[in-house]
């Protein structure tokens, strides 16, 4: 099992001192400095630099380029550079390296642009004024689909093959069971927050996860639905949900059969 780096950091200050420089910019409504100096605290009680990230929000890469400043120089390193007034904003060079960078590293949530945005440039820009920057550079603004990385690229097709095959099929004076037999169980995964991506699509990785049970469904079209739990899904297993499909739809056209349960695997 693949296990996170964690980057080695320098230790300027003790905790004692980390707590107090935290307190003095929540005093001084450094926000931006409070934010990174909490990160710093995490990575030195032992978290990774992209758990430490997390906890305050922010991306690995982010976590990455405060983490060096820390390093470089401490407290002020951490302390961002643009000073007060109105920060100027992007030039059409700059422009088009933010675009190359937002298409190589998609796709991303709002705060991730943020911090890239100041962290780069130095400069802020309001979220619908940057929405309406970034649609008009061909950014999608959506809720990712979750895609287990163990699916077949051709899925679909076989789908659409096999769906055609069994709606053609000859059943003479038998009645049709057409249903999607199918197996579900809870996930931990969170996939309401919408990312900006230029691909139409944004598409994440979410691996599935054993859980103690699972549930075996045939979710009929025709003819009469049926959910079966188990705690493994064994070859086993789904031939005995098979067969309390065939129990509660009892035709032999349209259902799997005995040589679905043969079959190796």
């Amino acid at each position: 099992m693949k296990t996170a780096r964690r980057t080695e950091m320098v230790k300027h200050l003790s905790e004692k001192q980390l707590d107090e420089a935290i307190n003095e910019a929540q005093k001084a409504d450094e926000t931006r400095l409070v934010r990174r100096l909490c990160f710093i605290k995490n990575v030195s009680l032992g978290d990774t630099d992209k758990m430490a990230a997390r906890r305050v929000g922010a991306s690995q890469p982010t976590g990455g380029r405060w983490l060096k400043a820390w390093n470089e120089g401490g407290v002020d390193g951490l302390r961002p550079s643009f000073a007060g007034g109105r920060p100027a904003k992007l030039s059409s060079e700059q422009f088009d390296e933010f675009f190359t960078l937002l298409e190589d590293g998609q796709p991303w949530t709002p705060q991730e642009i943020d911090d890239l945005l100041w962290d780069r440039y130095g400069v802020t820009y309001d979220r619908s004024h940057l929405a309406r920057i970034l649609r008009a550079d061909g950014m999608q603004y959506a809720k990712p689909r979750p895609m287990d990385p163990r699916q077949s690229p051709d899925a679909e097709e076989d789908f659409r093959e096999r769906l055609g095959e069994a709606l053609t099929k000859d059943n003479g004076d038998e009645p049709l069971v057409l249903g999607f037999f199918d197996a579900s169980w809870p996930q931990p995964f969170e996939n309401s927050q919408r990312l900006w991506s230029y691909d139409r699509t944004v598409e994440i990785d979410k691996p599935l996860v054993a859980v103690p049970w699972k549930t075996l469904g045939f979710y009929a079209l025709l003819g009469k639905s049926t959910l079966i739990f188990r705690k493994r899904t064994t070859k086993e297993s789904i031939c005995a949900a098979l067969e309390a499909i065939r129990e509660q739809n009892p035709v032999e056209s349209g259902v799997p059969n005995d040589r679905f349960c043969a079959r190796d695997g």
